[in-house]
C-alpha cells in the first residue's frame, strides 16, 4: 500500500472534473481507480488583501505502481507553464 499527498494550486472544481473523467466517483469527493483511489479536499486559502489562491489537497492510495502511474497522469494533465 502507497499513499501520496500533493497539496495542488489548481481549483477543486478543475481537478474533480478531471477525476470524474477518469475514474468511478465514490462520492463527491473520493474517486476510485484500478488499484488506486485519490481523495480531494479543498483548503482554506487565509488570501492576501485581494489575492486569492486555490488550494486543493490530493491523497493517492492504493498498489504503489497503480499510484505512481495516477499521479504522474494527473500532474501531465495540470502540468502548467508561468508567464
Amino acid at each position: 500500500m502507497k499513499e501520496v499527498v500533493i497539496d495542488s494550486g489548481i481549483p477543486f472544481y478543475e481537478i474533480k472534473n478531471y477525476f470524474e473523467k477518469r475514474a468511478k466517483p465514490s462520492d463527491g469527493k473520493r474517486f476510485l481507480g484500478d488499484r488506486w483511489a485519490v481523495s480531494l479536499e479543498a483548503l482554506e486559502d487565509p488570501g492576501y488583501k485581494n489575492l486569492k489562491i486555490p488550494k486543493t489537497r490530493l491523497i493517492f492510495q492504493g498498489e504503489a505502481d497503480a499510484v505512481d502511474t495516477a499521479v504522474k497522469r494527473y500532474r501531465r494533465a495540470f502540468l502548467r507553464g508561468g508567464a
